[in-house]
């Protein structure tokens, strides 16, 4: 039987990864471990493991990467860490059960959602001081921010619905129904439509940003529970825990292109700026999966730590 560290050397020289890419960081959230994977893009290597509390689950990424941003739902902990130095500068107890987590690309402010509290916290990121507390919907989870919209999207797990905040009036323009519990979402480049996985419907709503309403529903894996968005649009990546894959949907044909098989309970996803590859955070496998857009296959599995989640953006770059 080949060794693990035999196997991924083969699988870090298969065609398609691009060993060459820009060196870029993604940060993974290892719930069981309180532990965070820094992980080298371009090497598929994790070059430092960071302790953190609180059974870390979300993380954002601040835009210019100098931070990133963990919550603790078992402590209801709002962590930060400084990137450059690896190590937590700052951390607040916030809400009563922060979860879903997003920053504008400004770097100025930080969206959490309370999964408890059902609310959603605006704060400073130089200070984590609470700027605002806005009600949302029942159990909120996934939260992203459309920057030029001035909007920030909720997914509420128990109203079925999604939230459209504007932050700087401080409250919900719209709530739009969608499939049975959302949990993550994401939105295009060109913030035309949002995606929405519903993890009990088994499908992804698809919602249009102009006219504030679900236009479609794309049937993927068992449990969806994460989504991304490739760079250019095309191609949208959704987790299906309970099936071990990740669908690929084609966006403009609004169809599942491939269903691709995954270390193990796939949770958090997070496309590489660059395009060319789509990270998965596996909750079972401990593992990142790596996937290669263009042939639509797993090219890397890369070990991280007991339990990873990495539920946001963990990478930077919109």
């Amino acid at each position: 039987m080949r060794s693990a560290a035999a196997l991924l050397l083969l699988l870090l020289l298969a065609p398609g990864w691009t060993g060459g890419a820009q060196a870029q960081l993604a940060w993974i959230t290892n719930q069981g471990a309180d532990t965070v994977s820094v992980l080298d893009t371009a090497a598929g290597t994790v070059v430092a493991t960071l302790p953190v509390s609180g059974a870390p689950a979300g993380v954002a990424v601040a835009p210019d990467a100098s931070a990133v941003f963990i919550t603790g739902p078992a402590d209801r902990s709002v962590q930060r860490i400084d990137a450059g130095r690896r190590t937590v500068d700052a951390r607040r107890t916030l809400g009563d059960g922060p979860l879903g987590i997003d920053a504008d690309p400004d770097g100025r402010r930080l969206y959490v959602a309370d999964w408890y509290g059902n609310r959603l916290f605006v704060l400073d990121t130089g200070t984590l001081e609470t700027l605002a507390e806005i009600p949302v919907g029942r159990a909120p989870s996934g939260v992203a921010v459309a920057p030029r919209r001035g909007l920030v999207l909720v997914a509420n797990r128990d109203d079925d619905s999604v939230s459209l905040v504007d932050p700087a009036a401080g409250r919900v323009t719209a709530t739009v129904p969608v499939g049975r519990h959302p949990f993550g979402i994401a939105v295009d480049p060109d913030e035309r439509r949002a995606w929405v996985a519903n993890v009990e419907s088994d499908d992804v709503s698809v919602i249009d940003l102009d006219a504030a309403r679900t236009v479609a529903a794309v049937p993927v894996g068992s449990t969806p529970y994460a989504v991304a968005v490739t760079p250019d649009g095309a191609l949208a990546f959704v987790t299906d825990q309970h099936d071990d894959t990740v669908s690929a949907i084609d966006t403009a044909a609004l169809r599942v292109v491939a269903t691709i098989p995954v270390a193990g309970f796939p949770e958090g996803i997070a496309a590489h700026p660059d395009g060319t590859r789509v990270f998965v955070a596996n909750w079972f496998g401990n593992a990142v999966s790596v996937i290669d857009t263009a042939g639509l296959r797993v090219i890397a599995e890369i070990p991280t730590g007991d339990g990873s989640r990495a539920f946001g953006r963990f990478i930077a770059g919109r």
